[in-house]
């Protein structure tokens, strides 16, 4: 089934213009869909966008709306109608369709997410099928958007502090790049024969301007090729996910908030299946990623540090330890050891692990705000220290020139 997104203009029964987006499988389709909504005068024109992945904050809003709609006591199927009428992303509105034709075939809401599961990891699919087993199945949707919304509301955190830096850094290599194409060879002319007799750094600094004049297309490609391959590579080779664990967690500042980040998001996660009543193996189990029916092998997703850490507490576990006994100092601090250890000696796990969240993502923030303070001075001292270093080598041996006159 091919969807497809079409731009539509109507009027209503009140004559009043409305107009938005449809996804459909043809023109007559959405057609008829927009006659059965009571609209007239319909103008529709296909949108050629390409099918996109959903992100995150469009699954969360999709999760959040059913959520809404089952607790109105809206029925299930009546609910994923009202999602596909109004989602507008083709990949999203397909999966809708797919979950619900399942349903309609005799499946529960679980078995057609198992089925379809591709939006949603297997901790929410274990969670929907509790919520449907108790009789919950709304709050637990409710309680999966929520804690999507706070690790979206986090992941853009690290988006808007790391987008300027990126774009300034951008602007950094392509002002380097220009100045050794166009100003940096005129210097070389004004040179002449004598580039032998050149200080060291001046002559690296025409060594590059000539290589970027006569090989930029090759340099441009051959850069680009090694980003797509480290990107292929990072879903399948250990090592290099190793070697980009260990440079983040040495590099000042980020290694610590993605530390943080890390322990956030895994104690919100356990808290909401511990409290859902998930039994703490299967809890664990959730967080390990799966291997497909039509994969060879698991595929590297997620955070390889925190799933080792959770390897070897299941191993511990399994050899009768203690959840606060198995926890590890790379993710767990002392102190948040502590806080486990009272938690399950009192029985309270489940809430000792919200306030640990809790706690550590007052500290977070914190990092967060002290870090995009200090990346702007230090990005501005990178700008003008590479146009500096550029014009240095340049002039430097006219200084030579003056320092031999005197």
């Amino acid at each position: 089934m091919k969807l497809k997104m079409y731009h539509w203009q109507g009027i209503n029964r009140l004559n009043q213009k409305q107009k938005g987006v449809l996804i459909a499988e043809s023109e007559q389709i959405a057609r008829q869909q927009l006659l059965n909504r009571g609209l007239q005068q319909i103008k529709l024109q296909q949108n050629w966008q390409l099918s996109t992945k959903p992100n995150q904050a469009e699954i969360c809003d999709t999760l959040l709306q059913l959520a809404i709609l089952l607790k109105s006591s809206v029925p299930l199927k009546n609910s994923l109608l009202i999602l596909l009428q109004n989602c507008t992303n083709i990949q999203l509105n397909s999966w809708l369709h797919q979950l619900l034709n399942q349903i309609e075939t005799g499946l529960s809401f679980s078995q057609a997410l198992q089925n379809q599961g591709q939006f949603l990891t297997l901790q929410e699919r274990q969670l929907i099928q509790v919520g449907e087993m108790t009789g919950k199945l709304a709050t637990v949707c409710n309680q999966i958007a929520e804690h999507r919304q706070q690790s979206v509301a986090l992941q853009r955190k690290l988006q808007k502090i790391l987008l300027y830096p990126m774009m300034v850094l951008g602007i950094s290599v392509i002002l380097t790049a220009l100045l050794l194409i166009f100003i940096v060879p005129q210097f070389a002319d004004m040179y002449g024969d004598n580039q032998a007799q050149l200080p060291f750094f001046t002559q690296v600094l025409l060594f590059l301007s000539d290589l970027l004049q006569q090989y930029f297309w090759l340099i441009a490609v051959l850069i680009v090729g090694i980003i797509i391959l480290i990107k292929r590579q990072l879903k399948s080779s250990i090592w290099l996910n190793q070697l980009k664990i260990k440079l983040i967690s040495n590099t000042p500042m980020l290694g610590n908030i993605v530390q943080l980040s890390r322990l956030v998001g895994f104690c919100r996660g356990l808290h909401l299946m511990l409290k859902s009543g998930v039994p703490l193996n299967q809890a664990l189990q959730s967080f390990l990623p799966q291997k497909k029916t039509w994969q060879n092998k698991i595929e590297l997703q997620g955070d390889l540090t925190l799933i080792q850490e959770i390897q070897s507490m299941l191993h511990w576990i399994t050899h009768g330890y203690a959840f606060s006994v198995a926890v590890g100092a790379e993710l767990f601090p002392m102190q948040a050891q502590q806080m486990l250890q009272v938690g399950e000696q009192s029985g309270q796990l489940s809430q000792m692990l919200l306030h640990i969240a809790e706690s550590y993502q007052q500290q977070l923030d914190h990092k967060i705000d002290l870090l995009s303070q200090m990346l702007e001075p230090l990005l501005m001292v990178v700008i003008g220290g590479l146009i500096g270093l550029i014009m240095l080598g340049m002039y430097l041996p006219i200084f030579n020139m003056g320092s031999l006159i005197q």
